[in-house]
């Protein structure tokens, strides 16, 4: 009886999870974010954006990129070793002082949103990786078995206090494959009508109505919880450049090296900055992680 408990709780158990629970998620992190949002979150933030957030699991927010995008567009650029017909996922180059400079003016721009985030989550919030890169068309649409970037419904296996902001770095339209997310009030449903086992089972031809696409103009940005709701990447009929923002909630006292990072640095991989808020890889861990927030929630 123990083992087959622990077989249901191990990390890599998701089909235990998808059944029961309708999510992809490792059950442990399922208990995390139901606790974390009944007794931590700020739920009745007099906010539409993040009420919104709360709610469904993403949403647009009343902020633009575009003035920062387009006086550095020009200047992104792939190395020549990603110039490769295989490669359908390519990251997007910047030179460092470019970065430095990017980064710097996009954290003042999203202040506002991570102030709010903040008085949401009870906790602080912070901006730890700036990631671009070309999704270009493939063949394999109807290929469940082959995904070149996440083209496939899933969630993040991550706690709650992973978020991401996804910003157009070009008008997105529904040719140019754009993000896809399931509300995470029509999770269940989405569930049912795509009879959904795992990411590379599940019925291609559900309900589409359930399906939410990020279309709109270049600088537009949307924030969206990727452990919470089931999402993919569209697949465009040319490319999509792309631009991902990963918050993190840790509070202040735990991430000194976050808050003190070079801005050209936030282009780079950070995993191992936050990894322990948001990814602990044990049930322990995962309590621990829990009462940490939940104490803190007093102080912040």
């Amino acid at each position: 009886m123990g083992l087959k408990l622990h077989r249901y709780i191990n990390f890599n158990n998701k089909k235990f999870s998808v059944k029961f629970f309708n999510q992809r998620l490792p059950l442990i992190y399922i208990l995390f974010n139901f606790f974390y949002r009944r007794f931590v979150v700020n739920s009745n933030i007099n906010d539409k954006e993040i009420l919104q957030f709360h709610k469904s699991g993403f949403t647009k927010i009343d902020i633009s990129l575009k003035k920062e995008i387009e006086e550095y567009k020009d200047k992104f650029f792939i190395k020549d070793e990603y110039q490769n017909d295989t490669l359908k996922k390519v990251p997007l180059e910047l030179e460092k002082n470019y970065k430095k400079d990017l980064a710097t003016k996009i954290k003042k721009k999203l202040s506002p949103l991570l102030k709010k985030l903040e008085k949401y989550f009870k906790c602080d919030v912070f901006l730890s990786d700036i990631q671009l890169w070309r999704n270009y068309n493939h063949n394999d649409t109807l290929n469940l078995n082959v995904s070149h970037f996440g083209n496939h419904f899933h969630q993040d296996s991550y706690t709650m206090t992973y978020s991401k902001i996804f910003v157009n770095l070009m008008d997105v339209n529904d040719d140019d494959g754009p993000l896809e997310v399931i509300p995470r009030e029509k999770r269940n449903s989405f569930v049912k009508s795509f009879n959904y086992k795992d990411m590379d089972n599940y019925n291609l031809f559900g309900d589409k109505t359930l399906i939410k696409k990020n279309i709109g103009k270049i600088g537009e940005c949307c924030l969206f919880s990727s452990s919470q709701i089931f999402h993919r990447a569209g697949v465009p009929k040319n490319y999509r450049d792309n631009m991902q923002i990963i918050l993190v909630t840790i509070p202040k006292k735990f991430s000194e090296k976050l808050q003190y990072i070079d801005n050209d640095k936030l282009f780079e991989n950070n995993y191992e900055l936050f990894q322990k808020f948001t990814k602990p890889y044990s049930i322990v861990k995962v309590v621990k992680l829990f009462f940490t927030l939940f104490r803190y929630k007093f102080n912040a």
